[in-house]
């Protein structure tokens, strides 16, 4: 497996992995147009923007099918923390095999190298896999970003490299 900077036309790509990743959650009702949508407008917006404020990359495997993404940047300002993941999904089919651990440490690694020093993601609540997986990489149940949706924290980023 590689880790690569995302380009545009993976658009379509993102959202079918988006889509099939959070399929499970009775919640998530994006269509994979809208997804999309959403990644078309994220990853043109993000090209347009030099240098880099925001990181996306994606897992692929030797024959390049894309299996997971991630995508961060600065956080919002109530998560306390200076960067966020605002993406990280990997197909189903590939879960448990490292890959999205090598996603955030490669999100890691980008913000650090940009002077961020700490690091939040937000995660469904009920999102039980991701939860385990997040504290398994140190992470630290932070509080509540919304009403189903908590967050976890690195206040050192380096712990993820």
């Amino acid at each position: 497996m590689s880790i690569r900077y995302a380009l545009p036309p993976d658009a379509d790509v993102m959202a079918e992995i988006t889509c099939a990743a959070f399929a499970e959650f009775e919640d998530f009702d994006v269509t994979l147009e809208q997804s999309a949508a959403n990644w078309r407008r994220n990853l043109l917006r993000e090209s347009a923007e030099r240098p880099r404020p925001h990181h996306t990359r994606v897992a692929e495997l030797l024959d390049g099918t894309v299996i997971g993404l991630v995508m961060a940047g600065p956080a919002d300002p109530e998560l306390g923390h200076d960067a966020e993941i605002y993406a990280l999904a990997v197909r189903p089919d590939h879960q448990g095999r490292g890959d999205g651990r090598a996603l955030l440490r490669a999100a890691a690694a980008d913000l650090s190298a940009d002077g961020f020093g700490s690091l939040a993601i937000r995660v469904l609540a009920v999102n039980e896999r991701a939860r385990r997986f997040y504290v398994c990489l140190g992470g630290v149940l932070a509080g509540d970003a919304s009403p189903d949706e908590i967050f976890y924290s690195w206040p050192d980023i380096a712990a993820l490299l």
